[in-house]
């Protein structure tokens, strides 16, 4: 009865978007600055905060939470290989491709260990609660109190088994069923024929919804450095990937649940999580500087890139991501 409801509110959800799409009135226009050498500090200052377009270099960008994992020409995205994979022929289904590899060999059973926080010094709540994908040491309350409810319900004990999060709601873990797999690889192909038939939506409508018209990225800075989280399109990042975009225009300072749109470094004990000792300072920082750099958590296993042999779980080892991606302009616009 409750699969019941929940499948014909999500079909009246979609029913109720499709309509708005066409009758709705017109979001305000977002200022588009991905024309001129403008970074996102400096459009945050320009226009207070409010959602703009820039451009922004994939090599800048990561997948959102803590594996630090980049975007761009040489990823090791496990999206971005696999649907090399499947452009080479070299796999037709999920099965047997680096995302079911990926999911097989990264399997942290606590948010402390897909942190890469030790488990010796970690906070109680974060040993107790399964990966989330949304929480970070800079998420706002609101993930916050979520961790504290999950924390209670959870079952008493270190790494206890707990069901009070979806198998599928941290696509940055495994393990995942087949057919979820099967979804995401079938998304990435279908997505890659659109684009490739279409060309990339650069001037879409202004009815959809912010995050249904460009990439939305979330602002990492540390001083005058800058880097990114891809907070909605990972598909469309892993598919430019693959095309070789350089860089794209993409949307900075849009608001959401999981926290600020802008991180900075020099705010660490200012973050919620920090004020409330869920994470000590180094710790939060650690974190922080892990992630603006390209490198994965502690015990991250090596991630396969298409055209190598499958790895055997006895064969892991444990090597940085590829992060660095060579310069170069901007892919033509199609």
């Amino acid at each position: 009865m409750s699969t019941m409801v929940a499948t014909t509110l999500q079909r009246c959800r979609r029913l109720y978007r499709r309509i708005w799409r066409r009758v709705g009135p017109r979001q305000y226009p977002v200022p588009d600055l991905s024309r001129e050498s403008v970074g996102p500090l400096e459009a945050f200052y320009a226009y207070r905060g409010l959602p703009c377009l820039i451009q922004c270099r994939l090599a800048d960008c990561r997948w959102f939470g803590p594996t630090g994992i980049a975007y761009g020409r040489d990823s090791l995205h496990p999206y971005v290989q696999s649907l090399r994979q499947y452009l080479d022929g070299e796999c037709r289904s999920y099965r047997g491709s680096c995302l079911e590899t990926y999911w097989q060999h990264w399997q942290p059973s606590t948010l402390a260990a897909s942190l890469g926080v030790s488990s010796d010094t970690a906070h109680p709540w974060l040993r107790r609660v399964p990966p989330l994908s949304d929480f970070m040491p800079w998420s706002d309350v609101r993930q916050l109190q979520l961790l504290r409810t999950l924390a209670e319900l959870s079952p008493q004990g270190e790494g206890a088994e707990s069901s009070l999060v979806s198998e599928t709601a941290v696509r940055q873990v495994g393990p995942k069923p087949d057919w979820f797999g099967e979804r995401r690889l079938n998304q990435l192909v279908a997505l890659h024929r659109a684009i490739l038939q279409e060309g990339y939506r650069y001037q879409a409508s202004q009815r959809l919804e912010y995050f249904h018209q460009h990439i939305v990225l979330d602002t990492l800075a540390r001083g005058d450095e800058v880097r990114f989280l891809v907070a909605n399109g990972q598909h469309r990042a892993s598919v430019l990937s693959v095309l070789g975009y350089a860089s794209v225009p993409a949307l900075v300072h849009v608001s959401h649940r999981r926290g600020p749109s802008l991180v900075r470094r020099e705010d660490c004990l200012s973050w919620p999580s920090v004020r409330q000792g869920i994470f000590t300072e180094n710790q939060a920082l650690e974190i922080f500087d892990r992630v603006f750099e390209g490198r994965p958590p502690p015990g991250f296993p090596r991630l396969a890139r298409a055209g190598e042999a499958t790895l055997a779980p006895g064969e892991l080892e444990i090597a940085p991501c590829a992060q660095v991606m060579p310069e170069g302009s901007p892919t033509e616009r199609h």
